[in-house]
């Protein structure tokens, strides 16, 4: 619903949205990055390859490949019910440092002061759930699970790369997994310029509990591709 706070309002209800004016809605900008994608369909995340949920809710381990790197970094996701989880976890360099929460789902990885010289990675059991590339702070990757009892809507669509041409092309698709297993792969398209746009009229809904990634892959060799995902997460009342 669309509420105004009366102390601070503006005429635009999307920044309204982002300034927090408008009550239970919240603005979600998700960046992605994939820095070698080959021939066939892989997850535009900052570490490359598919991505893989896990299983059960667990103990996250965090480390940096960098001894110099000891700041902060905030885990931000889901518990087992699909409740938000955050957790402040404080890096020891290379050793490894274990979250006290179990988590179901890490939506981001953010660092909290300075700036981080190598790649820092939550994972469990050798599984990469979670990356922050050196140098940059916080995570690049188009996987989401939406929270229990909200909705997400997704409003815009960016997509960018350098390394396409005429004759060498890259596929795009979404993917939405609902929480009792259903898989659908919706919105293919190809492109072969440095950047398309889709800017929705009526946004695309996704469901509470559902995860939600894009894909990619290449028409041959190997290409870099990013994605900025504009959408707002709303309260379900």
């Amino acid at each position: 619903m669309y509420q105004y706070n009366h102390t601070r309002p503006t005429p635009h209800l999307l920044f309204d949205v982002a300034k927090g004016n408008i009550f239970n809605e919240k603005a979600v900008n998700i960046f992605g990055i994939n820095r070698a994608v080959g021939t066939d369909y892989e997850t535009i995340w900052d570490d490359s390859g598919s991505y893989v949920y896990p299983s059960s809710a667990v103990v996250m381990s965090l480390s940096s490949t960098s001894a110099g790197d000891t700041m902060d970094v905030l885990v931000d996701g889901l518990d087992a019910d699909y409740n938000i989880l955050q957790e402040v976890v404080t890096l020891t360099g290379t050793s490894p440092v274990n979250t006290t929460n179990s988590f179901f789902r890490i939506n981001s990885l953010i660092i909290a002061q300075g700036s981080n010289i190598g790649g820092i990675s939550a994972s469990n059991g050798g599984t990469v759930y979670g990356y922050i590339g050196p140098d940059l702070g916080i995570s690049q990757s188009s996987v989401y699970t939406v929270p229990a009892g909200h909705s997400f809507y997704l409003f815009r669509i960016d997509v960018n790369s350098a390394t396409t041409n005429g004759n060498k092309y890259l596929y795009i698709r979404n993917v939405v997994t609902s929480e009792w297993g259903r898989t659908i792969r919706a919105s293919e398209a190809t492109f072969a310029v440095s950047q398309v746009s889709y800017d929705r009229q009526i946004p695309f809904k996704i469901a509470a509990k559902s995860d939600f990634s894009f894909e990619a892959k290449s028409s041959s060799s190997t290409n870099e591709i990013a994605i900025f995902l504009e959408g707002v997460l709303v309260k379900d009342i």
